[in-house]
């Protein structure tokens, strides 16, 4: 072994008592080994090593993250939504769109109608299945008429057999507007259960009534029943010659019966 030179025994010794000292001290205040982490801006240094409970990552030095340390769990409830008053965004816009969009008054009944129907869905109320036609006679009916020449003319109806149409689903919903379209096979059961049901009720029980498919008639009386897709019966007055629906639609058709009677001597 090569013998250590003495003026490097003392270096040596110097070191070994140094190294000693400073695991000495940083056993006894860990804090002093590392400086603190540096804080985001506005906020305190900190040393994770001496916040007790800390991690073992954050013991070995690493970055106390601001979003370390917040509460998680469930949200607070959300407020209630209240969408009375609410102004429409289109109602800003003053200028037409461009083609082939529709046009501006379009535009805004049909923000106005989504509105109304989401409104509708956060309320609990679920709505019946529609078809095509009865879709657009719903668009109709909550546009309080404005477009009922629009949507004749998109389904090849008169104004007057619009606004008919218009009625027997404001009376009864989708199934009014299918029953009021146009006749539909009728079980012969149903039709003379109907018929034995509203004799009694019959200003002229001798005269015949008529049946044609989903439809009974007692021309006398100026009423007509006819059988809905969902088995009620929507009573029909004639109004001025033409049929016309009124309310009252029923499973019963005594009960119909009766609704259309009410109308024709309320409105003669």
């Amino acid at each position: 072994m090569t013998p250590i030179p003495p003026h490097r025994r003392a270096t040596t010794a110097t070191t070994v008592v140094s190294a000693t000292t400073v695991a000495s001290a940083s056993a006894e205040h860990p804090s002093r080994t590392r400086p603190p982490v540096e804080a985001p801006e506005g906020g305190t240094a900190t040393d994770a090593r001496t916040v007790p409970g800390a991690t073992p990552a954050e013991a070995a030095g690493a970055p106390v993250l601001p979003t370390q340390g917040v509460r998680t769990g469930a949200l607070p409830p959300l407020p209630p939504l209240d969408l009375h008053g609410a102004v429409p965004v289109l109602d800003a816009v003053t200028a037409e769109p461009p083609a082939p969009l529709p046009e501006l008054a379009v535009l805004r009944a049909l923000v106005r109608d989504a509105a109304r129907r989401a409104a509708a869905l956060l309320q609990g109320h679920v709505p019946e299945a529609h078809d095509t036609v009865a879709d657009i006679v719903r668009f109709t009916v909550g546009a309080g008429g404005d477009h009922l020449e629009t949507a004749a003319a998109h389904l090849g109806l008169t104004p007057l057999r619009m606004r008919h149409l218009t009625a027997a689903y404001h009376h009864g919903g989708p199934h009014g507007a299918a029953a009021c379209l146009s006749p539909r096979p009728a079980h012969p059961a149903a039709l003379a259960a109907a018929e034995a049901a509203i004799r009694p009720l019959r200003p002229s029980p001798g005269a015949p009534l008529e049946r044609h498919r989903d439809r009974l008639t007692d021309p006398p009386a100026g009423v007509q029943l006819r059988h809905g897709p969902d088995g009620r019966w929507y009573p029909y007055a004639d109004l001025h010659g033409t049929w016309q629906p009124v309310a009252g639609p029923h499973g019963d058709p005594a009960r119909a019966y009766r609704a259309a009677r009410l109308a024709l001597r309320q409105r003669r």
